[in-house]
């Protein structure tokens, strides 16, 4: 009896033995990096229900480690394996188990850049998210038909031609993949909220202005200059036609009639029957043409002292000539601009004259 009871006691203590030297051995793996001596950095996209089994041999086969066995076999003792998140992941051969399930379970992704210039269109914005690998073509234009989603931001959809058209704030973004576009959307509608601040909405209010046309008139003032200090006195080159019923009369929104632009204004476009048109029709165009930075939209609310100036013409180097009179302004179209091309990316003003001095047939 004796024998048996020194046998049992025996084979306890080597169980326990085994099981402290498991322990130990689980704790150093877990804790170990699985490869300082090479190692290897890259990203691994883990879709959504991959256990961790598959996440072991994903880490094998993009070589951050040589084996799946103690990143499985560790996080399964630990009871941390089922509550890592989805999503890209930079891990490196230098970390440790542990460090790559805490990386996981906070669910710290990759996030993907994406920078958004003040001028921009919707059509440019989805293709830079698409060329992101954020969405595909098809997401985004079902996003753009979202009712909802207009109507919580209060984004006119109506008689315009591309909706959400100026209401995306410009900036650099990051998301992770796998966001949906609508989410997207509404980051950067949430922006251009937030651009209107109590000053900027008390100044529209002042006006008797809509959030809607405010962004109308600083996606104008964005296409019309690239020079920042520019941008007031545009604003009111603008503001002082609209008050005068005098027709705008600028290229962008011409550009923006046209389909398939090809970086020439024609004589015909100017009188292509369209509502954004500004040389056919008084007033602001319909919506929007570009995505305005509050530079610009602070032009459209508080633009320059300046009652008089009627006309701007391009330099030729991104800056302008401003002139009161139609005879003034004829005489810089005839210097700086009459014979030159009128192109996309330096039409302005034409509230102001063209490049090719259209103005003198007003």
């Amino acid at each position: 009896m004796r024998g048996v009871l020194r046998l049992l006691l025996v084979a306890i203590a080597t169980l326990l033995g085994v099981a402290v030297l498991a322990g130990g051995w689980l704790a150093w793996s877990y804790n170990r990096p699985l490869n300082a001596q090479n190692p290897v950095e890259t990203v691994v996209d883990i879709p959504p229900g991959t256990s961790m089994r598959a996440i072991a041999n994903l880490l094998v086969v993009h070589g951050v480690t040589g084996s799946a066995l103690p990143l499985e076999l560790t996080t399964r003792l630990t009871g941390v394996a089922g509550r890592t998140s989805p999503g890209e992941y930079q891990f490196s051969s230098a970390m440790s188990p542990h460090q790559m399930v805490r990386k996981m379970i906070k669910g710290d992704v990759v996030l993907h850049a994406v920078t958004l210039p003040e001028g921009i269109g919707v059509r440019e914005i989805i293709q830079r998210f698409t060329e992101a690998g954020l969405g595909t073509p098809e997401e985004y234009a079902a996003a753009l038909l979202d009712a909802d989603l207009a109507r919580t931001f209060g984004v006119v959809t109506v008689g315009v031609k591309v909706p959400f058209e100026g209401y995306l704030f410009p900036a650099t973004y990051r998301f992770p993949l796998r966001t949906p576009p609508r989410v997207i959307f509404q980051t950067m509608l949430r922006r251009m909220d937030a651009a209107f601040t109590p000053e900027r909405e008390a100044r529209r209010t002042a006006m008797g202005w809509t959030r809607h046309q405010v962004l109308t008139l600083a996606s104008l003032i964005e296409k019309e200059t690239g020079a920042p200090q520019e941008r007031p006195r545009i604003g009111a080159v603008f503001h002082n036609r609209l008050r005068r019923g005098m027709r705008l009369q600028t290229d962008p929104t011409v550009i923006y009639a046209i389909p398939n632009y090809d970086g020439d204004i024609r004589f015909k476009d100017l009188r292509r029957e369209d509502p954004y048109n500004t040389y056919l029709h008084k007033g602001l165009p319909p919506g929007p043409i570009a995505s305005p930075g509050e530079a610009a939209i602070d032009a459209a609310l508080f633009p320059a002292d300046d009652p008089s100036s009627l006309y701007f013409v391009s330099r030729g180097n991104g800056t302008h000539i401003f002139s009161k009179s139609l005879e003034e302004h004829n005489r810089s179209v005839d210097r700086y601009q009459r014979g030159r091309r009128s192109s996309a990316g330096n039409s302005t003003g034409n509230s102001a004259g063209s490049t090719s001095g259209r103005a003198s047939r007003r």
